[in-house]
């Protein structure tokens, strides 16, 4: 049988190491591809179907800032929003060219 201070140690341990895996990623995962696919016009729902749904959502008046961000665990990241009003995209984001991967 473990002793309690063995015990705390374990459990400080093996949250450490769940906190860490789960930070070795964030956001909503995009590629360039699909991020400079997104335009004008497009509705909410065809949105969320080519970059998923947006890790955050802020308003601005009659309009919507939706912000795709995704972070992995060497500290690389991409940002990128696009503006919503009535349900459709009004602003396509813009991709830099950054994010594409060869």
């Amino acid at each position: 049988m473990l002793r309690n201070t063995n015990w705390k140690t374990l459990a400080i341990a093996a949250l450490t190491s769940i906190l860490f895996s789960a930070c070795a990623s964030a956001g909503t995962t995009f590629n360039w591809d699909q991020a400079r696919s997104i335009k004008a016009g497009m509705t909410e729902e065809e949105v969320i179907e080519k970059i998923g749904k947006p890790y955050a959502i802020t308003a601005q008046g009659q309009r919507q800032v939706w912000l795709y961000s995704h972070a992995n665990a060497s500290g690389v990241a991409n940002s990128i929003s696009l503006i919503m009003k009535n349900g459709r995209v009004f602003e396509a984001p813009r991709v830099p060219y950054s994010f594409k991967v060869d």
